[in-house]
C-alpha cells in the first residue's frame, strides 16, 4: 500500500468511487431496494434485504464483544450467508479470515493456531462432513463464539437463522455501523492459500484492490447493472471474488451463487436464472461439454465466461465458444497478491483464448531473466507485477513478504512471455517446468495438444525423476466415459500435431480424477508428482 493514503485515495478515485462493497450495497438498498440482488439454493433477496440482514449480522457480532480488527473465521460454501458475512464484517470493522469448506484438520488447525480468530461462522455439516465437530476439536482459547449456518444448530452455538430473523436493533443500532465500518483503504479480508506445512500463508487484502479489479472486469467484459452474474467457484478468491462479489456489489447486478459444481446442475441454473456471465476454470468447461445432449439446455442468455485458475487450452476454449454460443475472456491473478491481467470483450479470439490479456489499469507487468533483466517481447521469463490491484501482503510473515518481492514487484514464480500487442501469455509455474536432458518443456504446451484428443477429458503433464535424463515426461489423463488411451496413441497424436519428439510423454497414467488443491479447483501437481514417484 502507498505510504501516502491521500495519494492512494486520489489514484483510486480516478477509476471508481471511494466506496466499499458494503457502501455500494447500502446505496442500492436506498435507490433500487425492491430489485432482486442475491439468489442461492435457498434464498432470493432484494437489495433492501441484503442491507437489512448484513446489518443484523454486523450488530450481533459487535454485541458479542468483538473489538475492531478482531478476526472472524468464515468457512462457508457459496451462498447468501457467505455474501452477507463479508458485508457484515466490512460494516462492523472486523477482519474476515476466509477458509474454503474443503479444508480439513491438516489445513485448518495450523491456520486457527496461527491467526487466533475470536469467532467463526461455519455450517454444522456440508456435503457429508461435520465442520462443527472439526472446529471444536482444534479451537483455541481465543475462539469464543461459533455461529452456525443452516437449520440444525448444535448446543452452545449461535444460529445464523435466528440472527437474520431478529428485529434490527433500535436506538442507534444501525447508526453505530457508520462509525465502525471500514473505509476502502482498510484491510478486511485475510485470504488463506495453504496451511498444512510450515507457517500458514494468510494474505491480508485491502478492500480497494479487489474492488478495482471488479470494476475493470465489468468494463472490459461489457457487463452492467442489468446483467445477472453467477459464481460456482468461491466468491472469496479469484475472478468470482472480483466479478461476482465486488463487481456485483458495485454495479447492482443480480448475483446467483452455486454452492457446488456439477455439470448438469450448473447448466440448469444458467438456464433457469438467465445468467449472462460466470467465471469457470477450464476443467469445468470440459466437464460441461461432456454432458450428453448438452443442447437440451437453453443457454442463449450466457454471453461471457471468464476463464481463470489455470491455463486455458486454446482448442478447448474455441470448442466451448462454438458449442455454448458465448464469448470467453480470461482473468489472471494470484491469491497471494491480487488481480494482474484480463482480456477485453472486443479482443479477437487469438487474444482472448491464447493470452490472459493486458495488465489491469494501473498495473505494470515485467518479464525478467534469472538476473532480473527485462527480456525482449516473445522471450520467456519470470513474471513480476506491481500496481494497485496487486497490493496484498502476508499476515505476520515479514520473511515471506521480503522473499516474494523484487525491487517493489511481486514475484509470481510463474513463467510467461509477451505477444506483439503487450498481452501476457502464460507458460506455467516455474516449479512445474520439465527439464529433460537439458531441454526445457513447458507442460502447458503438451497439455494444450493432448486435451484435443477425442478420448481425453482432462490432462495434466508432469516431470518424473530419471537418472539418465534428469526428468521424463508423464501424461496423467482422465478419459471420457467408456474410453481408454494408450501411450502409443498419445505419441501418434502428438506426431500428427507436429509436436517435437522430445516433448512426447514417455509414460501415461490413466486415472478417474485428478487431485485438486484444497483451496479450489486447480490441479494439485505437487500431489500428482508425489503419487507418481511412489509408483515409479
Amino acid at each position: 500500500m502507498s505510504e501516502d493514503p491521500q495519494k492512494l485515495a486520489r489514484e483510486i478515485s480516478r477509476t471508481m468511487p471511494l466506496m466499499t462493497a458494503a457502501d455500494f450495497c447500502d446505496r442500492h438498498a436506498r435507490e433500487i431496494g425492491h430489485q432482486e440482488a442475491l439468489v442461492d439454493r435457498w434464498r432470493r433477496l432484494s437489495w433492501s434485504q441484503v442491507k437489512d440482514l448484513s446489518d443484523r449480522l454486523a450488530l450481533r457480532l459487535l454485541a458479542l464483544g468483538l473489538q475492531r480488527d478482531d478476526r472472524v473465521l468464515v468457512q462457508l460454501p457459496n451462498g447468501a450467508e457467505l455474501f452477507l458475512a463479508r458485508l457484515a464484517c466490512e460494516k462492523a470493522g472486523l477482519r474476515l479470515l476466509t477458509v474454503t469448506p474443503t479444508f480439513r484438520r491438516a489445513e485448518l488447525a495450523p491456520i486457527v493456531q496461527f491467526t487466533k480468530p475470536a469467532a467463526a461462522i461455519i455450517p454444522r455439516e456440508y456435503r457429508g462432513f461435520n465442520h462443527h465437530e472439526l472446529l471444536e476439536s482444534i479451537r483455541t482459547p481465543e475462539l469464543k463464539h461459533l455461529l452456525v449456518a443452516g437449520e440444525y444448530v448444535p448446543p452452545g452455538t449461535l444460529s445464523m437463522e435466528e440472527i437474520f430473523s431478529a428485529p434490527t436493533e433500535k436506538n442507534g443500532g444501525v447508526e453505530r455501523l457508520q462509525k465502525t465500518r471500514y473505509t476502502v483503504l482498510a484491510v478486511c479480508q485475510a485470504a488463506t492459500t495453504s496451511g498444512s506445512t510450515g507457517t500458514p500463508k494468510c494474505v491480508e487484502v485491502p478492500l480497494y484492490t479487489r474492488l478495482l479489479t471488479g470494476c475493470i472486469h465489468l468494463r472490459r467484459f461489457r457487463l452492467n447493472s442489468g446483467d445477472t452474474l453467477a459464481a460456482v467457484t468461491s466468491i472469496v478468491s479469484g475472478s468470482a471474488d472480483a466479478l461476482a462479489y465486488n463487481g456485483g456489489c458495485q454495479s447492482g447486478a443480480r448475483v446467483v451463487l452455486l454452492d457446488h459444481f456439477t455439470p448438469e446442475e450448473t447448466c440448469a441454473v444458467l438456464e433457469r436464472e438467465r445468467v449472462n456471465a460466470i467465471p469457470l476454470v477450464p476443467t469445468m468447461m470440459a466437464r460441461l461439454m461432456a454432458i450428453p445432449n448438452l443442447s437440451r439446455y437453453d443457454l442463449r442468455s450466457l454471453r461471457v465466461v471468464v476463464s481463470h485458475g489455470s491455463i486455458l487450452p486454446y482448442a478447448l476454449g474455441a470448442e466451448f465458444e462454438e458449442r455454448m454460443g458465448c464469448r470467453i475472456t480470461q482473468g489472471y491473478g494470484s491469491v497471494d497478491c491480487g488481480g494482474i491481467c484480463a482480456n477485453s470483450w472486443d479482443d479477437p479470439p487469438e487474444v482472448r483464448l491464447g493470452t490472459v490479456g493486458r495488465p489491469l489499469d494501473g498495473n505494470e507487468v515485467r518479464i525478467v531473466d534469472e538476473e532480473g533483466r527485462d527480456v525482449s517481447p516473445g522471450e520467456v521469463g519470470r513474471l513480476l507485477v506491481h500496481g494497485p490491484h496487486a497490493d496484498a501482503h502476508f499476515f505476520n510473515n515479514p520473511d515471506l513478504n521480503a522473499r516474494s518481492r523484487r525491487e517493489g514487484y511481486f514475484d509470481l514464480q510463474e513463467l510467461g512471455r509477451l505477444d506483439g500487442m503487450g498481452n501476457v501469455i502464460l507458460m506455467g509455474r516455474e516449479k512445474d517446468l520439465i527439464i529433460r536432458g537439458g531441454q526445457n518443456i513447458f507442460p502447458s504446451d503438451v497439455e494444450g495438444l493432448l486435451t484435443q484428443h477425442p478420448k481425453a477429458l482432462e490432462v495434466s503433464v508432469v516431470g518424473i525423476p530419471d537418472e539418465e535424463m534428469g526428468e521424463r515426461v508423464c501424461a496423467v489423463v482422465v478419459c471420457r466415459e467408456g474410453q481408454s488411451l494408450s501411450l502409443a496413441e498419445v505419441r501418434s497424436f502428438l506426431e500428427e500435431k507436429g509436436a517435437a519428439r522430445f516433448k512426447w510423454p514417455e509414460r501415461i497414467v490413466l486415472v478417474d480424477s485428478l487431485p485438486k488443491v484444497a483451496a479450489g479447483h486447480k490441479i494439485d501437481k505437487k500431489k500428482l508428482k508425489e503419487d507418481l514417484r511412489r509408483t515409479v
